[in-house]
């Protein structure tokens, strides 16, 4: 995964999935509005037309500074609790992108470190963990699928639909699981037995990210 390659690759794939997430608004409103605001929809859409608008200027930038721009643009124009959470998650990753050793892992090693750095700045902002019904629960077994991937040499696309798999599963997971934090904690009785809205959005990211992933 170098920078030299990522500048396009990375815009196009951007831009896809930005589409495919914008497509789901309606039932990511459906989903979030169990036990929460019910726009986590609304949200994702101007996430991604945000995301889409800033395409022209992330042409010739490298990797670190494609993302940290992606995650600055989120914190202000999707300054919801979800926006702030993916927004964060950019950040991580821009700086996971940014280490000198970088550039020499492999491309699927890579993403699996891009990944890890979004959890672990989403499980500190949002001052949750994998278990308490949020997208991390959908998050930490993709990263871990990513990474397992990554020492087997799995190529990037068959490594991403297998961590979209890991994704979806823990998405579904949610369903038996006791909400622990944020507003789904106060109505945590409605949300039972019902997909959680991050963790499904999260599912629905990566599974739009292997469909668009040459193999």
């Amino acid at each position: 995964m170098t920078d030299s390659a990522a500048g396009p690759a990375f815009g196009a794939l951007l831009s896809a999935v930005a589409a495919d997430v914008a497509a789901a608004a309606d039932e990511l409103n459906r989903l979030d509005g169990v036990a929460g605001d019910g726009d986590l929809g609304v949200t994702m859409t101007q996430a991604a037309a945000a995301l889409q608008a800033l395409l022209p200027e992330l042409e010739g930038q490298d990797l670190a500074a494609q993302l940290r721009r992606c995650g600055g643009e989120l914190a202000r124009k999707a300054p919801s609790t979800s926006g702030t959470l993916l927004a964060t998650g950019f950040l991580r990753a821009a700086r996971a992108a940014g280490e000198p050793d970088f550039a020499a892992a492999g491309a699927t090693a890579g993403l699996a470190r891009l990944l890890a750095a979004a959890q672990t700045g989403i499980q500190e902002r949002g001052k949750a963990a994998p278990g308490d019904r949020t997208m991390l629960d959908a998050l930490a077994p993709a990263v871990d699928a990513l990474r397992a991937a990554g020492e087997a040499g799995t190529a990037p696309g068959p490594a991403l639909a297998g961590a979209a798999r890991a994704a979806a599963a823990g998405a579904e997971g949610t369903r038996a699981m006791r909400a622990r934090v944020g507003r789904a904690g106060w109505l945590a009785d409605r949300a039972a037995g019902n997909v959680d809205a991050g963790a499904a959005l999260v599912a629905m990211i990566l599974a739009a990210a292997a469909r668009h992933t040459t193999p």
